[in-house]
């Protein structure tokens, strides 16, 4: 059970286990969801992929094979530092929290 106080506003939530609100800053995303978020935020393809040919043969692979980047991931880190301009870190989470509320079913 997870007790919430707003003393503001004098309200009290309590959450079970079935109710509780789940929010992850550093979420995992799809790709397609970190291209269209980086897309919305700026940021072309273009720039991606010139970020992308900056890092080892070992994460360009990665970027090539796989379907989901995570936040927390040196992966990641490592794409934002080659970026130019380099998001910053607060820019760079705002941008995976938009990728985490796309829905891929609705494009």
């Amino acid at each position: 059970t997870h007790v919430h106080v707003i003393p503001a506003e004098r309200l009290i939530y309590v959450y079970t286990a079935e109710d509780v609100q789940v929010f992850d800053p550093r979420p995992t995303v799809s790709k397609w969801q970190l291209i269209q978020a980086c897309a919305d935020a700026g940021i072309t393809e273009a720039q991606i992929d010139t970020a992308v040919a900056l890092l080892t043969n070992k994460r360009q692979r990665f970027w090539k094979y796989t379907q989901a980047i995570d936040r927390d991931n040196p992966f990641s880190s490592n794409l934002r530092t080659n970026l130019v301009p380099v998001p910053t870190p607060a820019a760079w989470n705002a941008i995976f929290l938009a990728a985490a509320a796309l829905d891929p079913l609705t494009v």
